[in-house]
């Protein structure tokens, strides 16, 4: 039951993590582009990194609350 315990406040840590990291991600997302036409072809090159990086966080964050999910189940 201890070792359930710990994983059950290990996944709940790491999803409150997840959490923050999408926040940062949607907050960098919403970023206005330069006005340089130059500049705007960069930025929308670079959003594929925290778009993919946001895809991985949602899919991980899914498996979280899933396992939280079956150990509230078990209880």
């Amino acid at each position: 039951m201890a070792d359930n315990k710990q994983s059950r406040e290990q996944l709940e840590k790491r999803r409150d993590e997840i959490n923050a990291q999408l926040n940062r991600v949607n907050r960098d997302l919403q970023n206005p582009l330069d006005r340089d036409p130059e500049e705007q072809a960069i930025e929308v090159e670079q959003e594929d990194v925290p778009i993919a990086m946001e895809d991985n966080l949602r899919a991980e964050l899914e498996q979280i609350e899933e396992k939280l999910q079956r150990m509230g189940e078990n209880d």
